[in-house]
């Protein structure tokens, strides 16, 4: 395949957030720019002054969000306003594809090509992928204006469209009746990696990655769970990303057994992952669980909840548990067994061979089929 130049949409991007989504884009621009091909992101930031640069192979272009107190006004989403300096700029130099990883980018890229098919003269066509990176349901289509509309409107209208995991695909049909490929998302194997000469932690050790002040992480669950254990354990501790929030750091460090570190960078994350003795991942409506599998590529098993995408990382009792029900003592009853699942000879191997499959450049090669399938449509 010649080189192609997609334009990937998002509307946050480094390090101004550092979500899931955002390292599955830069994970994917990385695969993409090691065949040669030339991915461009265009996304919001704050302040007042566009930029425009080449970060390892990726030119990002960000805009600043003149209209978000406008929209927060009237009930639309904040997330598009940067769309009144992308519309133009997308219109004149969309690429060769359009590939949105938001609602509300799908809703732009939608109108972009709209735009482009009443100009005059014969311009190529620009298909559209949309990739939806969260299991959406109604309340949460509905929670802001237009939001429902465009994203069935996008959606229907796009060539492709990817969900994470069959919780994901499911559930994007059940609501929406928008069919979707599956498509997991990266892991940076290189990075997340096993090092026998990191030993675990003298204590036993949870450690919870992702962010602690997400309402959809059930934090205060786990809480619940590690009080629960601490009765039988006394030196069981939970390590836990350091929120920004003063007031919220305040209240963790009160909590017994509880240890706060900073976890933004990935060095310090991928020695968390390599010295817990279980990850615990105790969300709801979680589409993949991204956590999940750095945590299993660093040879460490991990827990999680039935019926959602984390249980489609986690396929066997070898590399962790799954609780059945989202109760403090379910919770508990599995990180109590995954606790001395890491201690059993060689589950740092199981753990790893397990997301041997979600590399990279795997990723890339399943994106750019897709990509071709949309531009041969």
């Amino acid at each position: 395949m010649s080189a192609l130049r997609p334009t990937l949409l998002h509307p946050t991007f480094w390090p101004e957030v550092r979500r899931g989504s955002e390292r599955a884009i830069r994970l994917l621009a990385d695969g993409l720019v090691a065949e040669g091909h030339r991915p461009r992101l265009v996304c919001g930031q704050p302040g007042r002054t566009p930029t425009r640069g080449v970060e390892d192979g990726l030119e990002i272009v960000r805009l600043p969000r003149p209209s978000r107190r406008t929209l927060l006004r009237h009930r639309y989403d904040e997330h598009a306003a940067h769309h009144a300096l992308a519309a133009p700029l997308l219109v004149a130099n969309p690429g060769q594809l359009l590939h949105a990883f938001y609602p509300t980018e799908a809703v732009l890229a939608a109108r972009v090509i709209g735009c482009r098919r009443r100009l005059p003269g014969r311009l190529p066509r620009l298909p559209l992928v949309v990739s939806v990176m969260g299991p959406p349901d109604r309340p949460w289509a509905v929670a802001q204006r237009g939001r429902l509309e465009g994203l069935v409107d996008a959606a229907r209208g796009a060539a492709v469209v990817t969900t994470l995991s069959r919780f994901a695909a499911d559930r994007l049909w059940r609501t929406f009746a928008v069919r979707s490929e599956i498509v997991a998302p990266p892991v940076d194997l290189d990075a997340f990696t096993i090092d026998e000469a990191v030993p675990r932690d003298p204590v036993p050790t949870l450690l919870f990655s992702s962010d602690p002040a997400s309402g959809a992480k059930r934090l205060p669950l786990l809480l619940d769970a590690l009080a629960l254990l601490r009765r039988e354990r006394r030196d069981l501790e939970l390590l836990v990303s350091r929120p920004r929030d003063p007031a919220l750091q305040r209240d963790l460090e009160a909590v017994p057994g509880v240890r706060l570190r900073d976890l933004d960078e990935r060095p310090a994350l991928v020695d968390a992952y390599r010295r817990a003795w279980v990850t615990v991942l105790p969300s709801f409506n979680e589409a993949f669980g991204l956590v999940v599998a750095e945590s299993l590529a660093c040879g460490t098993p991990a827990v999680a909840f039935a019926g959602e995408g984390p249980a489609e990382v986690i396929t066997d009792d070898a590399v962790g548990r799954i609780a059945r029900e989202a109760t403090p003592e379910r919770l508990a009853r599995a990180i109590r067994e995954a606790l001395e699942l890491a201690a059993v000879d060689g589950v740092r191997d199981r753990c790893r061979a397990a997301v041997d499959h979600l590399g990279v450049a795997g990723h890339a090669a399943r994106t750019l089929e897709l990509y071709a399938a949309a531009l041969s449509a």
